[in-house]
């Protein structure tokens, strides 16, 4: 006969699989995924692809919801007023940690949000109107001979588009246009058309785009060269050393969200970034570090990241209120 003591039956508990521990809580109706941002960009195309298998792992329906406006404010605070009960998820992006640190009264703070898992990064690209740079030398080169001259897209007021653009500005002198849009979507059309020149723009929304020709890549905004635009060169590699502006997607439920709610959808996101299908499609549109992480990573990146952009935001008096 063999005898389990109580310490080996709570080793053994603390081996057990991480989504097995997460068990102790179950979705009772409609998951709703809160997308801060207008249709069309990374964070949306991740979402999406996400969505039937995180329903399929928790047994309830998961739908996106876009509520785009003042730097993805808007529908940040739509889910920081929400009941913490792990029905209603933000997908955070990189303008939600910014909005506090660039608006007088967001509606919300960071400490009014728990998150659940860091999900992927993504990577940034400088795109322009073909034919109009040979290259990013070329763009760097036009940009500072002609202050004033060119204007860049971006997704809107504290977003990391306009961070990325400043953060040039600010490292090579530049001065040109910023003008803002509602969304990635919106001023990629305008660069097509020849309203504006070029944007600072997240991979995923613009892989379709430059592979057929309609978008020029110029130079990709992380350290080191992306995997699905392997000949395009960095902007650190180029004209702007120490150069990186790059964007991330994340999941952020209310503070007060019960620790069993937080495993059991990170058990989830982990499962449906698991997936066959999924990690194809985001490899195809450029998304980076696409695993999930553990509830301690995505909290520990949510503080490293309102430090680093809260710095550039207070040197450069960036302000934005609606």
């Amino acid at each position: 006969m063999i005898r389990t003591t109580r310490r080996a039956t709570l080793a053994a508990g603390l081996t057990l699989p991480f989504a097995a521990r997460a068990q102790d809580w179950a979705p009772r109706e409609t998951i709703r995924l809160i997308n801060p941002f207008a249709p069309g960009g990374s964070p949306d195309i991740l979402a999406r692809v996400m969505a039937p298998h995180m329903q399929a792992f928790l047994g309830q329906p998961m739908v996106v919801e876009n509520r785009p406006g003042a730097g993805a404010a808007v529908g940040t605070r739509s889910v920081a007023r929400a009941a913490p009960d792990g029905h209603t998820v933000l997908l955070a992006p990189i303008s939600s940690v910014i909005a506090p640190f660039m608006m007088r009264d967001p509606g919300y703070a960071l400490s009014d949000f728990k998150p659940v898992s860091l999900l992927a990064t993504t990577p940034f690209v400088l795109v322009a109107r073909p034919g109009l740079f040979a290259d990013v030398r070329a763009w760097d080169t036009a940009v500072r001979a002609n202050p004033g001259r060119f204007s860049a897209a971006t997704g809107g007021p504290g977003t990391p588009h306009q961070l990325a653009a400043v953060l040039y500005q600010s490292m090579r002198g530049a001065d040109f246009t910023l003008v803002n849009y509602r969304g990635t979507a919106a001023g990629l059309t305008d660069i097509r058309a020849g309203s504006v020149q070029f944007m600072f723009a997240d991979m995923p929304a613009t892989m379709g785009q430059v592979r057929d020709g309609a978008l020029q890549a110029l130079a990709v905004n992380t350290p080191q060269r992306v995997p699905a635009l392997p000949d395009v060169p960095t902007m650190a590699e180029t004209v702007a050393p120490g150069f990186e502006a790059n964007s991330w997607v994340m999941w952020w439920v209310p503070a007060a969200t019960p620790d069993a709610v937080v495993n059991r959808l990170n058990a989830a996101a982990r499962h449906a970034l698991a997936q066959p299908d999924v990690k194809a499609r985001v490899a195809e549109v450029g998304f980076v570090g696409t695993d999930g992480s553990d509830v301690a990573t995505a909290q520990a990146h949510m503080r490293t990241e309102a430090e680093k952009w809260s710095a550039l935001i207070r040197a450069k008096g960036l302000r934005f209120d609606e």
